[in-house]
């Protein structure tokens, strides 16, 4: 073995590995251990063999391969999976085996075999019932040869018995025996195993240790040559051939070279320089002529050229280390904005030393090494500033300051709607209409108006006016905006307004799915944020941009559609009352569809609140008799069929309002003032009705149990009580169904007359006995007859007919209604 070998596998390295494989094989043994003795637990306490097999925590993840347990009376419990690994009898292998300790045995078809046998419990007479065998196979497991070998981190793993011969092989695919290896062998002994077992193990060597020392000295030489080769070769081309070639640019010492081969190149070379020299020339004559002060600036802000203009601007610019250092502070943020990607910035300087002012625009580059640089640009508005100044003052009413649509903006808007307006006359006319109002308020100067009001309540109003103005409109987008910032309170001028209704239409008019508005406050005033605006219309793209501008605020831009607005709002500081909030509301979900925003919002308010699925299922439910309701939410999905039960609502509390609040998916010109839209501010609009309705009389459903032709059906089944409660109500009576007659105890003795129809016998000897039947406010009608029945309950024979207008007639014929 050479030197390589015996510093990677010393002896102490192999004696770890070895003992690594020892408390390996010993912890197997010990799972395989505690198996046997916990299933013969099981099997001395009656458990049968199909028993033992549902425990597979235990099967699964022991130490045996199978088992077998052999009674005192004769019986025996065989593992089929025996015969998985020997075709040899069981009872044959055990004979003189010992008790408590594992036993190498051999099988005639070569398996190899550990076993332990274990005494099972004794009887009550402290006879012993019998024995259990537990066997571990060597040469077919899979799990233990993986565990040794791991341990070991070896690449063949061999046990064999005390006579040499083979117990148990394994290998990894990558191991072979033509390759070289280091070999290790070891004795196995442990407590529990009577037998001593050999343990050889065999780890493949590296390819470099294959190597001898005098290979490796031999190759260091040979590379060690090469390098000292490779550098002669490589100075002697730098001092012949790539010296002269260097000395090309310097074009001065051209009778120098003496390779004729270059002088083509140097000619060339020549000409380049000549040009290049030209161009320049031509770049400082355009940039003194422009009437402009143009700087440019690397990427440290570092003035690299300056035309005329500008320096006369800037006389410091010489000794000046950066632009920063020429210009004043409130300057520096545009450029800095402008040194970070931003387009389209700019700032104004006015002059000290001249009265002039300066109007600067910022254009950003990449510069000749990759470099984000800046140029800039600035004009002189000194006059005007004074021609506006004086118009400004000489006729106010005029909008001088404000901007201005171009034509081609119109008719840009015009043409992307073209196709469109063949298709949908009506709605591009309405949408047209509404963009013009808002070019037209952007051209003109506003009155002074300021109204003092909360965020949500101003974003309400923006909804309001496009719903009335736009004839169709896209409604499949989501606003978004916490209740704590909807109910802050600011001064707003008509600008605000406007810019609100700007980034409404430019998620109206976007078709991109998922698309939503965020609003809310930031440190200056309010945010606007639009996720999905990608195919916004020319004129909703030009205001977006134009309006932040005149409320003092930005505009960004980015990709995927995301669209940032800013602008200055003045705060009110309001109090705003929680009480409002502690209402029980009931929430007739009907067939609307965004039903799952309701739950979330009413939970997140957190009102209690009872959900139904229908008005039926209102009226015929116990819990709207035990209670009241401040308010109540009708989804609007047939709004006929809601108005119907509104107005038995009003007409038996014999109230002129309720609290009732309609939803909808869209606004309806016959629900009233008290409806909620679900693509509108939810949370604040049902915060602002709940306030207002506040002053209503709740709704108490039992106000509706006081008439005489009310219906109460119990007993039987659902289906049968579904059956009488739509044909009653089809007759136009207020039926509603009870599940168990003693949820009546409580309720008839505090209600008007009402009538009780009980379709079994069971519930009506139950109500019988409940003394329910004396009481004067109830008429009871049975429908299967009993003996011992009051005088009080009528009897109705229905002769196995189904409940139909007819049955109806006679029922109320009986009942004398």
């Amino acid at each position: 073995m050479d030197f390589f070998t015996q510093r990677y596998y010393a002896e102490e390295m192999k004696q770890q590995r070895a003992e690594a494989i020892h408390l390996s094989f010993a912890a197997y043994l010990d799972r395989a251990n505690f198996e046997v003795k916990f299933l013969s637990e099981q099997i001395g306490d009656g458990e049968t063999i199909d028993s033992l097999f549902q425990l597979h925590d235990v099967l699964f993840f022991g130490g045996l391969d199978f088992f077998y347990a052999s009674l005192t009376d004769g019986r025996f419990m065989e593992d089929p999976r025996i015969r998985l690994y020997t075709r040899d009898e069981v009872a044959g292998l055990t004979k003189g085996v010992g008790t408590d300790v594992w036993q190498h045995i051999s099988s005639s078809d070569n398996g190899e075999f550990l076993v332990y046998k274990y005494s099972l419990e004794a009887d009550s007479e402290g006879l012993s019932k019998g024995f259990f065998y537990g066997f571990i196979s060597l040469n077919n497991n899979l799990a233990l040869a993986s565990d040794l070998i791991g341990s070991a981190e070896a690449d063949y793993l061999q046990i064999n018995n005390v006579l040499g011969h083979p117990l148990l092989i394994e290998q990894l695919n990558s191991f072979s025996d033509d390759a070289p290896y280091v070999k290790h062998e070891s004795t196995l002994s442990l407590p529990t195993l009577e037998d001593k077992l050999a343990v050889e193990v065999r780890y493949s060597r590296p390819l470099v240790e294959s190597f001898s020392s005098w290979a490796i000295i031999g190759s260091l030489s040979v590379l060690i040559g090469l390098m000292v080769l490779y550098w002669f070769v490589q100075w002697h081309a730098q001092r012949t051939l790539f010296m002269p070639i260097a000395g090309l640019p310097a074009l001065g010492r051209i009778d120098t070279l003496t390779y004729q081969e270059f002088e083509p190149l140097l000619a060339q070379l020549s000409h380049f320089q000549v040009r290049l020299k030209a161009r320049d020339q031509h770049l400082d004559l355009l940039l003194n002529s422009l009437q402009a002060a143009i700087l440019f600036c690397d990427e440290s802000a570092r003035v690299t050229d300056i035309n005329e203009e500008a320096a006369t601007i800037f006389p410091e610019s010489a000794t000046a280390k950066t632009i920063f250092d020429m210009t004043p502070i409130a300057c520096h943020q545009p450029i800095q904005r402008a040194l970070k990607g931003e387009y389209g910035g700019g700032f104004e300087l006015e002059l000290k030393d001249h009265p002039k002012v300066y109007a600067f625009q910022t254009h950003t580059f990449v510069n000749e090494h990759g470099f984000r640089s800046v140029m800039l640009v600035g004009k002189d508005v000194s006059e005007v500033r004074r021609l506006r100044w004086h118009l400004t003052h000489r006729f106010p009413r005029q909008a001088f300051d404000r901007p201005q649509p171009l034509p081609q903006l119109i008719f840009q808007e015009m043409s992307a709607h073209s196709e469109l307006l063949t298709k949908y006359p009506e709605a591009t006319v309405s949408w047209l209409v509404v963009v013009g109002e808002l070019l037209k308020s952007i051209a003109e100067q506003p009155e002074e108006l300021v109204q003092e009001c909360s965020l949500g309540h101003l974003i309400l109003q923006q909804q309001d006016w496009l719903e009335q103005k736009l004839i169709a409109q896209d409604r499949q987008y989501q606003i978004e905006l916490s209740l704590e910032d909807a109910v802050l309170h600011g001064r707003w001028t008509t600008d605000h307004a406007h810019m609100i209704k700007t980034a409404l239409l430019l998620c109206m008019h976007g078709s991109t799915t998922g698309r939503h508005l965020v609003f809310g406050w930031d440190k200056k005033g309010l945010l606007i944020k639009v996720y999905g605006a990608d195919d916004s219309s020319p004129s909703v793209t030009w205001l977006c941009q134009e309006y932040p501008k005149l409320l003092k605020g930005r505009y960004e831009v980015s990709k995927g559609g995301y669209i940032k607005m800013t602008s200055a709002v003045d705060t009110v500081v309001s109090d705003v009352s929680e009480a409002a909030l502690n209402v029980n509301a009931a929430f007739i979900t009907n067939d609307f569809v965004d039903t799952d925003r309701v739950h979330q919002l009413l939970t997140s308010l957190a009102i209690e609140y009872d959900c139904y699925a229908s008005f039926a299922e209102f009226s015929s439910a116990s819990a709207p008799y035990h209670c009241q309701y401040d308010l109540l939410l009708i989804g609007l999905g047939d709004i006929d069929l809601a108005e119907t039960y509104v107005q038995k609502l009003v007409h038996v509390s014999e109230e002129d309002e309720l609290p009732i609040l309609y939803l909808a998916d869209h606004l309806a010109d016959h629900t009233g003032n008290n409806w909620l839209c679900s693509h509108q501010l939810m949370a604040f609009s049902l915060l602002e009705h709940i306030k207002a309705l506040n002053h209503l009389p709740a709704i108490r459903m039992g106000e509706w149990a006081t008439q005489e032709t009310n219906f109460i059906i119990t007993g039987g089944s659902s289906i049968s009580q579904v059956i009488w409660q739509s044909e009653l109500s089809a007759h136009g009576y207020v039926v509603r169904r009870e599940v168990d007659v003693e949820n009546l105890v409580s309720v008839l003795r505090h209600t008007s007359p009402v009538i009780i129809i009980v379709l079994d016998d069971k519930t009506a000897l139950r109500a019988n006995k409940l003394h329910l039947v004396q009481l004067v406010n109830t008429r009871w009608v049975v429908l299967e007859d009993f003996s011992g029945r009051p005088d009080t309950m009528l009897f109705m024979d229905m002769d196995e007919r189904i409940p139909d207008s007819t049955v109806v007639a006679s029922l109320l014929q009986t009942l004398k209604i």
